[in-house]
């Protein structure tokens, strides 16, 4: 389900960049951010209510998935 709000992209260009490409090409490019897999997650702010998306590093572990915010580090 979407998140509803008013989106505000990231201040990162990469970030924003990235999100912009997944968005535009309806989820066919963008799959990786620098080499690695990645999925770009959706937050409402609390007070503000602006949509933010950050793409976030997908790693295996063993059989299941974990995400990774680290600042593309």
């Amino acid at each position: 389900m979407p998140i509803e709000g008013v989106y505000e992209p990231s201040t990162w260009t990469v970030a924003a960049d990235q999100v912009e490409l997944y968005e535009s090409s309806g989820g066919t490019e963008g799959l990786e951010l620098r080499g690695k897999p990645c999925v770009s997650r959706g937050t409402r702010g609390r007070h503000s209510g602006t949509v933010r998306k950050s793409p976030l590093m997908r790693v295996n572990d063993g059989d299941r998935y974990a995400v990774v915010a680290s600042m593309g580090g």
